[in-house]
């Protein structure tokens, strides 16, 4: 993959590597720099969040607090005038709200899912199509590296997480999102259920899942959304309702439920993490300043000190 001295092409179809010849066409608004034979590389998880997108990905309005949550310990008012690079952007909710925050935005994602975000996404955000273990720009090009919700999704989430570190400038920060093993033993109960429901989902054709999804999602508001919003309020309630799983979706609207079903049962690859899990994977990237938040996952947050070779102990990857 080509990475340096890179110019907009005559046709002004393409950008070409003038050092090396590689050109990259731009096709729909989008630079497409997947390196030769890794096009299929990950295409059953391509495809899953390709479909998941086209279906869920319209903007809403309750995406700037989300963003806001994902954010911490930053805000996006800390992002005014920074270079960001958002690694899986999926269907862009996050770029837009940096790029609404004032950040100067790259988006990549691989396969059709960038096509979404480009859709979403306004004219100064750059969309790129490429592997996230093989990204076309220099080390040390960007002062916030995002990932949120895309390692976990991947065959090794720690060597990813090596790999994107990489493109944050000393000073920078790398910042992401993994599924957790929460403390409930009834949540790592449910959890395990739906590992073992996964090994079936998983080959089911996209649209059947997606019309499944529904009724599970109205179970799932049904027995444990509405009780927790009914009890969260209430002095003598409010225990109760603390111990519910699936608390997040009490404040957002029933399509983000089903849209999060969809996306718990379909991706071919799911890993999950304890706290100390998340720590480990930082330090082997060599960030420092380490934070680790939970936020019905864990937030891992880092400060890059130097652009030379990631050291660091191997880290196992999540049960």
């Amino acid at each position: 993959m080509c990475r340096s001295d890179v110019g907009l092409g005559d046709d002004g179809n393409s950008v070409g590597c003038r050092e090396c010849g590689a050109v990259y066409p731009i096709v729909d608004g989008t630079v497409r720099m997947v390196s030769p034979g890794r096009a299929s590389y990950r295409r059953r998880t391509a495809e899953s969040f390709a479909y998941e997108w086209r279906h869920f990905g319209q903007a809403r309005p309750e995406w700037e607090r989300n963003f806001r949550d994902y954010l911490r310990p930053h805000t996006p008012e800390d992002l005014a005038g920074r270079t960001m690079l958002d690694v899986g952007a999926g269907s862009g909710r996050h770029s837009a709200q940096a790029a609404a925050a004032g950040a100067n935005v790259v988006a990549v994602d691989l396969g059709d899912s960038i096509d979404v975000a480009r859709r979403n996404l306004p004219p100064e955000v750059l969309t790129v199509e490429a592997d996230a273990e093989d990204l076309p720009f220099e080390p040390g090009s960007f002062d916030f590296v995002m990932a949120i919700g895309v390692l976990h999704h991947l065959p090794d989430p720690a060597r990813a997480l090596r790999a994107i570190a990489r493109f944050a400038r000393p000073g920078g920060h790398v910042h992401v999102y993994l599924y957790w093993w929460p403390e409930s033993r009834l949540q790592r109960t449910m959890l395990r259920g739906v590992a073992a429901a996964r090994r079936v989902t998983v080959r089911l054709p996209h649209r059947l899942l997606h019309l499944a999804c529904y009724p599970l999602a109205a179970a799932l508001m049904l027995m444990v959304v509405t009780p927790h919003r009914a009890l969260r309020h209430r002095p003598r309630g409010r225990r109760l309702a603390r111990a519910l799983p699936l608390k997040t979706y009490a404040d957002y609207p029933f399509g983000v439920l089903v849209n999060d079903q969809f996306d718990r049962f379909s991706a071919p690859i799911e890993f999950r993490f304890e706290r100390h899990e998340v720590d480990e994977m930082l330090a082997a990237a060599g960030l420092q300043d380490r934070v680790v938040l939970p936020n019905s996952g864990w937030i891992g947050d880092g400060r890059v000190t130097s652009l030379g070779e990631v050291e660091g102990p191997q880290t196992r990857q999540g049960r």
